[in-house]
């Protein structure tokens, strides 16, 4: 089967649509992405798809070893915190309080939630997480390693039993960081609207996938297997969608294919860890995926005091083909990261290929939908 891109689902999302469903499931609702990778793509899910959300949740953490009898706490953006008794999202900037956990509470008993707008200012954050003292986090990675770098360990050590990260790429830099100062394990979860829940990370690195509920695949630029140890496209088969079934959907992701068994000792199927996202290949220069690939491996696995320094990066292809690699730095750059990216470049672009320039920048804006962007390309088509 082909890969189904973003863009054919956005130009027929209806044609799509299953015409009938089994009779024991419904068309339950449409869920946009983020539109962090282009313009927001939108998909119908049914109610089985629907309700495997919640019981996944309940998996990863149980898996993480959560309590659910205890404080649960989430750092989102206003729109994705739970909605209030009477139906309305929170103001902006309020802080607040639900009698159960999401999703969790709706199965089993479960002690408080409490929440506040991820835009809220950083020592405003760090106030809140002391007065409320959850047991457990919920953030974007950005959110998560912003508050650990603000707070530091003298003011948040030993306040959360243990933190999830999602929406975005943690790199081992900024994990290392965060467990560090917040001295608690910092767990994450892959997924994405227009599938649900897709993997889980265990403590050996990878990412074990729930194959009730989806299947995935990592390939490379012409959609053929890659071999373990290679980067790739990662492609996700909806399995409990019957409202819209997405097969081999490109996911805009990239993440490593691995082989044998996991030492974490579960037998679901797994893959390595992810490196980033990426806008649709279509249209891109020639060895463009390699590129990216290259930057952030070598990033990902230089040594800690090279990179520690980094706090955010994104990689910017310009329309001659050149490629800037912006970096937010709480230091100067060392002179060995600077050639530890020439040398890495080099390798992978040749004698002829594009020029990569560093360059230091104050700030990179966050996309609209809160997200941090790694990579964004001129040759990339619009919407």
């Amino acid at each position: 089967l082909p890969v189904l891109s973003k863009h054919v689902v956005q130009r027929r999302e209806k044609a799509l649509c299953a015409t009938t469903l089994p009779s024991n499931d419904v068309r339950y609702s449409w869920y946009q992405s983020s539109g962090t990778t282009g313009r927001p793509t939108r998909v119908l899910h049914s109610g089985r798809s629907n309700v495997m959300f919640s019981r996944l949740v309940q998996r990863q953490l149980r898996w993480f070893r959560w309590d659910p009898l205890r404080m649960r706490g989430e750092l989102r953006p206003n729109y994705r915190q739970p909605r209030l008794p009477d139906g309305s999202l929170p103001e902006k900037g309020a802080a607040c309080r639900y009698p159960k956990w999401r999703y969790i509470g709706e199965i089993f008993e479960s002690g408080p939630q409490v929440g506040l707008c991820s835009t809220a200012p950083v020592e405003r954050q760090i106030d809140w997480l002391l007065e409320q003292r959850p047991a457990y986090l919920t953030a974007n990675s950005s959110v998560l390693d912003r508050l650990a770098w603000t707070g530091g360990r003298e003011r948040l050590a030993g306040v959360l039993n243990g933190a999830l990260t999602i929406s975005e790429e943690l790199s081992p830099v900024m994990r290392q960081r965060c467990e560090g100062v917040l001295d608690t394990s910092v767990d994450q979860n892959y997924g994405l609207n227009e599938i649900g829940i897709v993997a889980a990370r265990c403590a050996a690195g990878r990412y074990h996938v729930h194959m009730e509920h989806c299947l995935t695949e990592i390939v490379d630029e012409d959609g053929a297997p890659v071999a373990p140890g290679e980067g790739g496209r990662l492609l996700v088969t909806a399995l409990r969608n019957t409202a819209m079934p997405l097969l081999r959907y490109e996911t805009g992701d990239l993440a490593e294919e691995v082989s044998g068994p996991c030492p974490c000792g579960r037998s679901l199927p797994s893959f390595g860890g992810l490196v980033g996202r990426f806008r649709q290949l279509v249209g891109l220069p020639e060895g463009t995926l390699a590129c990216i690939l290259k930057i952030k491996v070598t990033l990902r696995e230089a040594p800690t005091e090279i990179v520690d320094m980094v706090r955010q990066f994104q990689i910017r292809q310009e329309a001659d083909g050149s490629f800037r690699f912006l970096l937010v730095c709480s230091a100067p750059l060392p002179e060995a990261f600077r050639q530890l990216m020439a040398e890495a470049w080099s390798e992978v672009s040749g004698a002829e290929g594009p020029a990569l320039r560093l360059e230091v920048v104050e700030e990179i804006p966050i996309s609209a939908s809160g997200k941090a962007q790694d990579f964004v390309s001129s040759f990339a088509p619009e919407g």
